[in-house]
Order: structure tokens, then sequence, then C-alpha cells
């Protein structure tokens, strides 16, 4: 054989060869680059799925929040309302008819079971109707000895009655705070009847 002969033969086999690492090359190469792709489309499809798993729980807690804190409003608003009402209702006591509130507060003096003591008033009050309410409260509680105090209390109406150390606070403010929490509910069913 010629020395071209094996030279030609010599270039056919590495071009032979180099052909089939190019080839083998190729097929590894097509490989790795579709198992990337999968690998790809997997994270893809995991990111989005996470994506939406956490774009609905923050809805979710959005939403949670925005009716937690219309809830708050609408309390507020209520308690709002009823405090207007609770405020109304002491209003209309203090200017009730002289004869009304004279009767009223005898009443409340003599539910509190003292039968001596010094009544305070709102200095209004005490200008206006003390020494009849002294005269009513005293008829009124057997064996009463309730004088009538020169010291006025702040208030919008009714008393301060002190026996001894004890005084009790029976300011129209306080007969209120008293029973609000008592008729919120069904305050609050009236108020709001007909707004839900």
């Amino acid at each position: 054989m010629s020395i071209d002969a094996i030279t030609e033969k010599i270039v056919n086999d590495a071009t032979e060869y180099a052909d089939g690492l190019v080839s083998e090359a190729i097929l590894e190469g097509n490989s790795i680059i579709s198992e990337s792709m999968r690998e790809i489309d997997s994270i893809h499809d995991t990111s989005v799925a996470r994506i939406q798993k956490d774009t609905g729980a923050i809805i979710n807690k959005m939403i949670s929040a925005a009716e937690l804190e219309a809830r708050k409003m609408r309390l507020a608003m209520k308690q709002q309302e009823l405090t207007a009402a609770m405020e109304a209702a002491v209003d209309q006591i203090a200017n009730m008819n002289q004869k009304g509130y004279i009767a009223f507060l005898t009443y409340k003096i003599a539910e509190t079971g003292v039968r001596s003591g010094t009544l305070k008033l709102n200095a209004k009050d005490r200008k206006a109707i003390g020494k009849k309410l002294i005269k009513a409260a005293n008829e009124q509680i057997k064996g009463g000895k309730i004088l009538l105090s020169e010291d006025t209390i702040e208030a919008k109406g009714g008393f301060a009655l002190i026996s001894g150390d004890i005084e009790i606070d029976s300011s129209l403010e306080t007969m209120a705070y008293i029973i609000k929490d008592s008729i919120a509910a069904k305050a609050c069913d009236v108020l709001f009847k007909t707004r839900t």
C-alpha cells in the first residue's frame, strides 16, 4: 500500500471517528437539552403553583383583614349611636316636667335604702327643685332624714347621696352607664333593625 493510500485511510478513519464523536456529542447535547427543558418546565410549574397558592393566601388574608375592619367600623358606629341614644335619654330625663322629675328622683332615692344623709344635686336642680325633692323624699322614706347639701355635683341631673362614709353616685350619667350594658343588645336591635 502506498503512503498516499495509508494517509487517505488514516484521514478517512480519523474523519469517521470524528464524525462518530460529533454524532455522540450531538445526541448527548440533545439529551441534556431535553432533560434541562423538562427540569425548567417542572420548576416553572412548581413556581406557578406556589405563586398561585401564595397569592390566594395573601388575598384571603387581605379579605379577612378587610372584613374584620368592616366589623370593627360597624361596631364603633353602633357604639357611637348607642352612646348618643343614652345621652339623649339622659337629656330627656333631665328636662322632663318638674313633677315627673321629682317623682323619678324620689323613687331613686328611696331605692337606695338610705334613710338619713345629705343629698347633692347639680346647681340648676338644687335651685329649681331642691327643697321640694327633699320634702318628697323624706315623705316617701319612713323616718327619712335626708338633708339638702350646699355642695353641688357636676352632672346633667340626678344626685349623689352621702350617708356616713358612703357616697352613692346616682347622677343620670351614672345611671345610664350602669344600665347601658344590660340594654345594649336590645337597643342595638331597635337602632339598627332597619339598617342591616
